[in-house]
């Protein structure tokens, strides 16, 4: 009997992160606080020891450790969905990116309908810098959102593609599934505190009704019905500020590069708002 007690969330946005319980920008996520089920008694002690072993030092963010212990328990359970997805959490903390991809490639292997390892793995491909495989992944998660619209994951908006540090910052993307609204946005790049829990500020590509509108009506030739035009905005506790208009919609390696940038403090903004008062 397979168990998935190994993640939780509400409010429509995955956690990247593997705290074992956490809150951040409304969304709740644990990882696995139980192993999967096992026949005997004799198979059962190693591997719920390695599992609680493991999370505990994932508590301690001593995320080197815990993979140690998970792979310890999946030397007897390697079918255990919850030591198989937290030791692929661990070995992505730990930027072993490689090892991360063999854990939770085992379990799609298990559950190929599974959407939330199937976000995982786009994380790791990325990581590892296979961007045809990432794409890969990203097109078969947005299928499943397709294939299933009264499913879980076509409740949610969006989806954690990425983390990543630049700037000396700790960094995690989030991507939004569909472009709806009045103020739309494709990637909300959430910069975190030392903490790695709260938000200190965001970048985020957008593309607004408003702008949208007053973009058709002044541009010359006039763009063409379904083309939009794209922001990259920063917001602060100082106020706004606008980085660059695009149209066509730029790549997510595109927009990525030019957050980097930005953290990097190699690219200025082209116009600010401080609490109402406007600069360019």
């Amino acid at each position: 009997m397979k168990f998935k007690p190994h993640r939780t969330f509400s409010h429509g946005l995955l956690l990247c992160s593997a705290a074992y319980t956490c809150v951040f920008a409304g969304a709740q996520c644990v990882f696995a606080q139980q192993p999967a089920a096992v026949s005997t008694a004799s198979s059962k002690r190693d591997p719920e020891e390695a599992f609680r072993s493991g999370n505990s030092l994932m508590n301690q963010k001593k995320y080197c450790d815990a993979l140690t212990q998970y792979k310890r328990g999946l030397e007897s359970a390697s079918e255990d969905t919850s030591l198989l997805y937290n030791g692929g959490l661990a070995a992505y903390k730990c930027k072993q990116y490689g090892e991360a991809l063999d854990l939770w490639s085992r379990l799609k292997v298990l559950d190929s309908d599974d959407w939330q390892t199937r976000a995982k793995l786009i994380q790791a491909y990325q990581g590892l810098g296979k961007l045809q495989e990432r794409d890969a992944e990203r097109a078969a998660l947005f299928e499943l959102r397709r294939r299933d619209p009264n499913g879980d994951l076509a409740k949610l908006t969006e989806y954690c593609r990425d983390q990543f540090e630049a700037g000396g910052e700790k960094i995690m993307v989030f991507e939004q599934f569909e472009l709806k609204g009045d103020r739309v946005l494709r990637y909300v790049f959430s910069v975190l505190d030392e903490t790695g829990e709260k938000e200190k500020y965001r970048l985020s590509l957008g593309s607004y009704e408003t702008t949208n509108s007053v973009w058709r009506e002044t541009t010359k030739p006039r763009p063409k019905e379904g083309e939009r035009l794209f922001h990259l905005d920063g917001y602060y506790d100082w106020g706004h500020a606008t980085y660059g208009m695009f149209s066509p919609e730029p790549t997510y390696d595109q927009v990525r590069s030019t957050v980097i940038e930005i953290l990097e403090k190699k690219r200025n903004p082209v116009s600010t708002s401080m609490h109402g008062v406007k600069r360019n």
